[in-house]
């Protein structure tokens, strides 16, 4: 849901994932250099908790697909969540961790046609602030 709303959220899935990504924390950097250091220095600047991408089958009747479209319509953050497969090498059995975060779906509905594959198509979410996990079981 857009994020700030009032009352209870609720999350629509996104069906037909066939691969995302998160691209990680970004770092910026200021040259705080002077004549008086005689060396080059830096300064450590504001965070960017990056972009969360995908790519999904082109499923027109899934309602995930069809949101993530109307999201993009809309410019204004949306909250999402993530699940991940349980990691069983971490003592995961029953649930993966859960990846929440708010961003603007900067990309979304565009598609590929193939006469040799099903048609897929990307969604790009640009991460607002910090994102939270909470650790599967």
């Amino acid at each position: 849901g857009v994020t700030g709303s009032t009352g209870t959220e609720t999350f629509t899935p996104i069906g037909e994932l066939t691969n995302a990504k998160f691209s990680g924390l970004k770092v910026g950097v200021a040259d705080v250099s002077t004549f008086a250091a005689n060396t080059k220095r830096k300064l450590g600047t504001l965070i960017d908790y990056g972009t969360f991408s995908a790519t999904m089958l082109r499923v027109s009747t899934d309602a995930g697909y069809a949101a993530v479209i109307a999201a993009a319509a809309t410019a204004e953050l949306y909250d999402f969540k993530v699940q991940l497969m349980p990691n069983t090498a971490a003592g995961q059995t029953t649930t993966g961790d859960l990846i929440a975060f708010s961003g603007v779906v900067t990309e979304a509905g565009g598609f590929d046609l193939d006469l040799n594959k099903a048609s897929e198509g990307t969604l790009s979410i640009d991460i607002d602030g910090a994102w939270t996990v909470t650790e599967g079981s």
